[in-house]
This record gives C-alpha cells, structure tokens and sequence, in this order.
C-alpha cells in the first residue's frame, strides 16, 4: 500500500522532471538558434566599445567631481571644471608677497598638495602676474616672477608631499593670459594668481 507521504513524493519528482524536461528542450532551441544565425562581430565589437566608454565616462566625471569637492574645501581656493580636468586658482595673496616668488602660506598649499598626491593624470603649475613692469628687486621682467612662482610651488609640493614629479609640469606666462582688465587693482588682482590644471586620465 503506497502512503501519502510517498505518493505526494512521487508528485513532486514528476513535476520537477517535466520542468527539467522543459529547460532543456529551450536550451537546445536557443542553441541551434544561435548556431544557425549570423553573428555580426563588429556590431558585437561596437557595442562592448560604447558600453566601456560609457563606463569610463562615469568612472572619469566622478573621479572630477570627487577631486572638486576635495579641493574646494580648502580655503581661499577657487576649483572649477575645465575641458579634460579641472583649474585651481591660486591668488597672488595666498602664496606671495608682491614682487616675491617666496611662498607664505605653506600650511594651505601642503594641505592642497596632499589632496592631488594621487591625482591619477598630469598637473600642470602656470604662473600669472598682471601687465605692471617690476621696477626693482630680483626679477628683471613678469616673466621670470611668473615661471619662479610656479617653479616654486612645484618644488615646494615635491619636498612636503613626496608626489611623482613625472606627473608635473611648469610655465609661465607673465601678463600674456589675463582673466580681468588691467586697468583696474581688482582687475589685476585678479591676474596675478597660479593656476594648477589638472588633466585626469
């Protein structure tokens, strides 16, 4: 005599084995779809391609906004995104003395070096006067004021941080690239600052 336990054993078994029936019969279908279809690589190829840059595009606009807030943080420091990157602005007031490329506020600038230590990319240090001729001290003309206040904060990033000096590069452009009119002291103000432009990969 079967019992109920056996018999709604025997139930189950039979409703597992259809079911296992089943998926096979549609794997064996989608197999022999596959095998009498034609595969298009470079479509196949396009696509894994957009779908990787769309997932680098993401990874790249978080690592910037990231490194944005991170920065922004510091104070007396002006970040904004540029094509490829982002700009620091650094004014003539938070690293300098007028006329000086001695740096007076290295707490600020050893805090901004720390946070682009793993900057994964290049940065690229520029230094900036306003259209004024210096009249006197070390510095023959605003182009080599600018260039040894960039050199400067490099060293200065290297010695204090310990970042890759690979990643580092210096120029200077005296008046050449203003931001303001110098017809004004705000204007030149204005002009007178280092940037930091950082190219992320």
């Amino acid at each position: 005599m079967i019992t109920q336990n056996h018999s709604s054993h025997i139930q189950t078994r039979t409703w597992q084995m259809s079911f296992n029936d089943l998926l096979t019969v549609l794997l064996t279908f989608f197999i022999l779809l596959v095998s009498v279809s034609e595969i298009n690589v470079n479509k196949v190829q396009d696509l894994s391609f957009s779908a990787a840059d769309v997932f680098r595009s993401k990874i790249y606009e978080n690592q910037k906004d990231q490194l944005i807030r991170a920065i922004g943080a510091v104070d007396g420091i002006r970040v904004h995104p540029v094509a490829g990157g982002i700009s620091v602005v650094l004014s003539e007031s938070l690293l300098y003395r007028s006329g000086s490329a001695d740096i007076i506020q290295k707490g600020m600038l050893k805090q901004l070096g720390e946070r682009l230590k793993k900057v994964a990319g290049s940065i690229r240090i520029e230094g900036h006067t306003d259209s004024i001729p210096i009249s006197n001290g070390p510095f023959s003309s605003n182009w080599e004021l600018s260039t040894q206040r960039a050199v400067n904060v490099v060293k200065f990033i290297i010695n204090e941080t310990g970042m890759d000096p690979q990643i580092l590069s210096v120029a200077g452009y005296a008046d050449s690239r203003p931001v303001a009119s110098n017809d004004s002291h705000e204007g030149r103000a204005l002009n007178r600052r280092v940037n930091m432009i950082i190219l992320l990969k």
